[in-house]
């Protein structure tokens, strides 16, 4: 009989007998190929923090090199999924496609035919990204060691960001100007009056290479958190988590503070209660009961929730005016909106230079479905059961898995009072797809290790016992 031994990383036997040099060239080729996916990964999120000012153009329509790479994955996934392995189907896989087929579908009713190539690159952008993580996460710690490397690309976009304030103008945006000559009229406007979207408090608001100071906070918010929670006994992830602050505070977006400080009030209470498996369910329920008391009781609830975030009341009451003047919009089609090419702000009884919500934003131009699908690719991924107790995962996938939940929290909420594009909305998808793997990895583990365990009592025992897994709740399997 072959002798076996563990797997290093997986938990899986290891077959050891005649066959083992073949086997090992066949796991080298697995390994090399899994390299090469996450690092079509780490080019992706490089790819998002480079200047608005390094795009080409084809006609009229904006490439970025972003843009780029997620068409070019998008046709390898779908190519890869049609002659792959099956995969473990999570239902954010189907809500993805839905949304980016609804997008499509509501351009298409209510501007044309030529509707389609706007919502098209903006279905790419979020179903590409998430189809792509999908595709190229691997099954080990892939997502782990995908976090840690945004974490690092993120403290230099925030280096990089600290340049604005330090020299008193958009440092990335002026070079970039200078090397390829492209601007931005409503930039060069907002100069130009010295606007408060570029400068608040005797300082320009830090955005470095990303197209609004608003989208650097969401990113500081996003990276910042799953880096202090998922590596909290390193330097590093306590260190990122800092830097992402001071980020947070020279971009001026007083929301994303509000976010973050919600995002640490969240792992705090993750860990007093994490002997409470209702942990979640209890605060969903409160937080549930405050928003029905709200809008219940409040004549203007989007304030009101703002003013009890600490927000200042001009904003909130901004915001509110925002949500008042669109909101009827969008009821008025409520299933395909008014199109991205509407123009809007002729519209009188709109305030404001931009519809600054996201939900809003986002039914206006494609309808409350496509909003609605957009939210359950988010938080569908979180419907299964918890893995931070998975004994399946390393301790660091199951710390993942709580601060993704953690971020998403901060992402819907951000969403009623700020508006996402670009690197943030595609990071959307991004952060839904890592989830995912977090549980396919889960789930394919959990068969594997069952599957060994059944095959060890069909065989019989021996003399040796081997876990399966991570940690002190890891599944022995016997050795037979």
């Amino acid at each position: 009989m072959p002798l076996a031994r563990p797997l290093k990383g997986m938990g899986i036997l290891q077959v050891k007998n005649k066959t083992q040099p073949v086997w090992n060239k066949a796991a080298g080729r697995a390994s090399s190929r899994a390299a090469g996916r996450e690092l079509r990964l780490k080019l992706l999120i490089a790819a998002l923090f480079l200047p608005e000012g390094l795009s080409f153009f084809i006609g009229d329509f904006r490439l970025t090199l972003a843009r780029v790479l997620l068409i070019i994955f998008s046709i390898q996934v779908a190519l890869g999924y049609l002659r792959g392995p099956r995969r473990v189907f999570i239902m954010s896989d189907f809500f993805a496609l839905a949304a980016s087929a609804w997008m499509l579908l509501a351009s298409t009713v209510t501007e044309g035919f030529g509707g389609i190539k706007g919502a098209g690159i903006a279905a790419v952008e979020f179903a590409g990204c998430y189809y792509a993580f999908r595709y190229f996460l691997g099954p080990i710690n892939s997502s782990v060691r995908i976090v840690d490397f945004a974490s690092k690309v993120v403290v230099v976009v925030i280096a990089i960001a600290l340049l604005d304030p330090l020299t008193g103008k958009l440092f990335t945006y002026e070079l970039t100007k200078a090397l390829t000559g492209y601007t931005k009229p409503i930039v060069e406007g907002e100069l130009a009056v010295h606007a408060e979207s570029l400068f608040r408090d005797g300082l320009v608001r830090a955005m470095g290479p990303l197209e609004h100071s608003i989208l650097l906070g969401c990113v500081c918010v996003w990276l910042g958190t799953l880096a202090f929670f998922t590596f909290p006994r390193r330097f590093f992830g306590w260190s990122v988590a800092l830097f992402a602050l001071i980020g947070l505070w020279f971009s001026q977006a007083r929301g994303t503070w509000v976010a973050y400080v919600m995002a640490f009030g969240l792992s705090g209470y993750y860990v007093v209660t994490r002997g409470l498996s209702l942990r979640w369910k209890l605060i969903g329920s409160a937080l549930g009961l405050l928003l029905v008391a709200v809008f219940t009781l409040s004549g203007a609830p989007i304030a009101t929730l703002m003013k009890l975030g600490g927000i200042s009341p001009s904003a909130a009451y901004y915001r509110q005016t925002i949500w008042a003047s669109a909101g009827p919009l969008v009821m008025h089609s409520p299933l395909f909106g008014i199109g991205s090419s509407w123009n809007w702000q002729a519209y009188s009884d709109l305030y404001g230079p931009s519809v600054d919500a996201f939900w809003l934003q986002n039914s206006m131009n494609y309808g409350i479905p496509a909003s609605l699908f957009v939210f359950l690719t988010m938080t569908s991924p979180f419907w299964r059961r918890p893995l931070d107790n998975s004994p399946y995962l390393s301790l660091e996938e199951r710390r993942l898995s709580v601060a993704l939940g953690i971020v998403t929290t901060t992402a819907i909420f951000l969403g009623f009072i700020v508006h996402f594009w670009g690197a943030c909305w595609i990071l959307l998808g991004a952060f839904a797809a890592i989830r995912a793997n977090l549980v396919e990895a889960a789930t394919l583990r959990r068969r594997a290790a069952q599957a060994l365990s059944r095959q060890g009592a069909v065989v019989g025992t021996g003399e040796k016992n081997y876990r399966f897994g991570f940690g002190p709740r890891s599944l022995k399997v016997q050795r037979p």
